[in-house]
Order: structure tokens, then C-alpha cells, then sequence
């Protein structure tokens, strides 16, 4: 098996790597609040352990991660480090342009934190309105939420929740040690008091009158732990299982992506 990750390769051996076709995958991840039974870099955790499934797939090549987000409204909890929106568009900006300036044709973002996606985009629509590229994103969460939903009882919450029982089995399953195993606990997000509003995150999705749309808040009024959910029937098997399920969408999505045309 030759070398995937770039950071591991000499520029001779990038450069003899990469074609027309080849895939760069740039992980991407946060460190924020996750809960009080779990470590600050989930996201990250969980970037990296899905990017290291992807080793050896031909036709793909794995950046470095970048491990800081854009989660600003987590800045009250100790721990988080957000950079500004426009800096990190810039980053992602940045990132790609030294990608394709040496040769680079194609990239998948692999994101496993939700307030990134705007930044990804912008950076995106830039880069193939300018250059002959084609820029593509996996949200990880998003997409473990889509494919265990298809396997019946697998998941006992039922959905993806921030700090819950998905997120909360992929960390067990990856580095259990971070895991404050006597503090897990189910907590939920709270709704305004005696408003018709029903909060559904911390992102600001709010339920009214059978649409979500959205409420900025203080995280503050939303959250005492950053537990969104019900992790108590979390496990490492389970973990696995989402991993695998995740990974083999992720094979998948990527070996079509390297056939889309480009100009």
C-alpha cells in the first residue's frame, strides 16, 4: 500500500500521486463543548478516525486535519476555540488554492462539525467559479444520522444528538479513554419559558406551528452541560457499527466523485 496521508509524503512522492482524477480528502473537525463525558475534539476525533478508514482507497490522498471550527456560540464553556467565520472561510480558501496550484483537481471536504458547512460553501463557490475544479463536502454527523436511522433499533435515541448516543459511540469506539464513562447522562435543550417556540439545538432551529426555522440564543439559555440528547445506551460496538456505515458510504461517494467531469 503507498502513502495516503500528504503530511507522511515527500513532495516527489505528492507529486508522482497526483492526477486528474485524484481525491484530496481534508478532514475537518472543532474543539468545543461535547458534553460534560466527553473530550472538547469529538469532532476532530471523529474526522480523523473516519479519514484513517479511508487509507489505501485508490485514488485518494488525506490532508491534514484542521482541527479548530467555527463554533463561536460555544465560547462561554471552557475549552472552546472558535476562529471568526470569515477567517476560517479564508483558510479553507487558502488550504485548497495550494492544493490546486499543484495540480489538484478534486477535494472532499470530510466535516464533521455542522458551523463549519457555511465556510466550506463559501470557500467552495469561490474556488469553482475561479478555478477548473470540482470541491465537494461529507458531513459526518449528518451522515451517520442518515444511514443508522435505515437500521432498525440500532440506535435506541433514534436521531443524531449533540453529546447523545451517536455521537457519544463513535468516541467509545475510537479513543474510549476520553470518555468520562460516570458522566454520561441524558440532558435536553431548553425551550424559552412559556413560549409557543420548541428549541431544537444549539444552532438556533426552533419548531413553530409544525415548520423549524431559527431563534439565535445565548448558549447559555440553551444548555447547562452541552448534552442535547440521551447517551445512557451508548457503546463501543455501536460505535463500530457507525463507523463501518459511515466509512462505506464515504468509499462510495468518493470513487463517483472522481468520475464527475471536469472541464
Amino acid at each position: 500500500m503507498g502513502k495516503t496521508f500528504i503530511a507522511g509524503m515527500t513532495w516527489e512522492e505528492f507529486r508522482d500521486n497526483v492526477n486528474s482524477r485524484t481525491v484530496i480528502v481534508v478532514p475537518v473537525g472543532s474543539t468545543e463543548l461535547e458534553g460534560t463525558h466527553l473530550p472538547l475534539g469529538v469532532d476532530t476525533i471523529m474526522a480523523d478516525g473516519v479519514a484513517a478508514k479511508l487509507a489505501g482507497e485508490p485514488g485518494v490522498l488525506i490532508g491534514p486535519t484542521l482541527p479548530i471550527g467555527y463554533s463561536k456560540w460555544f465560547n462561554p464553556f471552557p475549552g472552546t476555540i472558535s476562529l471568526e467565520h470569515d477567517t476560517l472561510t479564508r483558510v479553507f480558501l487558502e488550504y485548497c488554492t495550494c492544493l490546486i496550484n499543484h495540480g489538484v483537481k478534486r477535494i472532499v471536504f470530510l466535516n464533521s462539525h455542522r458551523g463549519n458547512n457555511s465556510c466550506i460553501e463559501a470557500a467552495a463557490r469561490t474556488l469553482i467559479m475561479e478555478r477548473n475544479v470540482r470541491i465537494g463536502m461529507l458531513s459526518i454527523w449528518k451522515l451517520a444520522n442518515d444511514l443508522t436511522s435505515r437500521e432498525s433499533g440500532m440506535i435506541r435515541e433514534g436521531k443524531f444528538t449533540h453529546a447523545g448516543e451517536i455521537m457519544t459511540s463513535s468516541i467509545m469506539a475510537l479513543e474510549p479513554e476520553t470518555v468520562v464513562i460516570d458522566k454520561i447522562a441524558r440532558d435536553s435543550v431548553k425551550s424559552p419559558a412559556g413560549s409557543l417556540f420548541e428549541v431544537k439545538n444549539s444552532l438556533g432551529d426552533t419548531a413553530f406551528q409544525g415548520s423549524v426555522q431559527t431563534i439565535y440564543q445565548d448558549i447559555k439559555d440553551i444548555t447547562d452541560t452541552g448534552v442535547m440528547g440521551d447517551p445512557t445506551a451508548a457503546s463501543a460496538d455501536k460505535g463500530e457499527s457507525i463507523l463501518k456505515l459511515v466509512t462505506d458510504y464515504a468509499r462510495a461517494f468518493i470513487q463517483e466523485f472522481r468520475n464527475l467531469p471536469v472541464e
